[in-house]
């Protein structure tokens, strides 16, 4: 073998193994995620904490979709309230998908590098890439910065590989636009980010931010029971093991909180009609202050 044929086989070679090693670094955004919100006003009017659940795989089209409630249904205005969220991932390119008003966008874009520019939102961004440390590692970081200025600062959004934006995993430009507000508004931060019940990014007590399925607790989701549903009078919730410091809440179909009952016990829980509208609600139960049951209920 000449020595130009050998070079060129360890140039291919090398960059076969670099693309290969490549590949595998990447860290999928929908790998059975979870993540833990932090919502905060300014006006010091209102402060929770709210889990998004694992997702439920459905088939929209010719493209598998990862299907999840949304905790905060009542700050989507641009999403026209609907508490169900839509996302697939093309692991291969790196991208993120999320399905609005019936067609695709482009939500994440973890393939840019530095320098790169994206269009969203109707804005032009520039990347700047760098490494945050999380849990067993490191993940790529993507700051985006908008090319115009509003209010004399640019916008930004930040992306972390595996994990999602800094906001709303749903919604990275949530509060985007917080810098034309004197007051600073209002926001909602990503706390903690867990993929198959493993702390993966967040504040140093996210270790005992347990998302579902892991919460030190005997209850279990599985284990609770939610009937008749449709209901028209009395909803019964029912559960193998007693509760104890539980609470409900209740939403509409616009994402206000119409019920909330706290310090709940026993192994049933009775949620009377009282004077709620016929219609379709979201239903949340806290057990000790751990998302352990989330439901959509049809009040006839």
């Amino acid at each position: 073998m000449t020595m130009k044929a050998t070079l060129s086989l360890v140039a291919f070679f090398l960059l076969t193994s670099a693309t290969t090693v490549f590949s595998q670094d990447y860290h999928p955004l929908l790998n059975n995620s979870q993540w833990l919100l932090y919502d905060w006003s300014s006006a010091g009017t209102y402060s929770e904490e709210l889990m998004i659940e694992p997702a439920e795989d459905v088939i929209i089209g010719s493209h598998a979709y990862k299907k999840f409630m949304d905790p905060f249904p009542s700050y989507n205005a641009s999403a026209h309230l609907i508490h169900e969220v839509y996302l697939r991932e093309d692991v291969a390119a790196r991208k993120v998908y999320k399905i609005v008003g019936g067609s695709e966008m482009l939500l994440y874009d973890f393939s840019l590098e530095n320098s790169n520019s994206i269009n969203q939102y109707g804005n032009t961004f520039t990347a700047t890439v760098d490494y945050v440390v999380v849990n067993r590692g490191s993940r790529k970081r993507i700051t985006l910065t908008s090319i115009a200025q509003y209010c004399g600062e640019n916008l930004t959004q930040v992306w972390i590989e595996g994990v999602g934006s800094d906001k709303h995993p749903f919604y990275p430009n949530y509060g985007m636009y917080n810098v034309c507000s004197a007051s600073g508004g209002t926001m909602v931060f990503t706390k903690c980010s867990f993929q198959n019940g493993e702390h993966v990014f967040g504040n140093p007590d996210c270790s005992s931010s347990i998302p579902l399925g892991t919460v030190e607790s005997d209850i279990t989701s599985d284990a609770i029971t939610i009937a008749p549903n449709p209901f028209i009078s009395e909803l019964s919730i029912e559960s193998e093991i007693a509760f104890s410091g539980a609470s409900l809440k209740l939403y509409n179909a616009v994402g206000q909180v119409v019920r909330e009952i706290s310090n709940l016990s026993g192994q049933r829980i009775i949620l009377s009609r009282e004077n709620l509208s016929s219609g379709l609600y979201f239903m949340q139960l806290f057990e000790k202050g751990k998302l352990v049951k989330s439901s959509k209920v049809l009040l006839n």
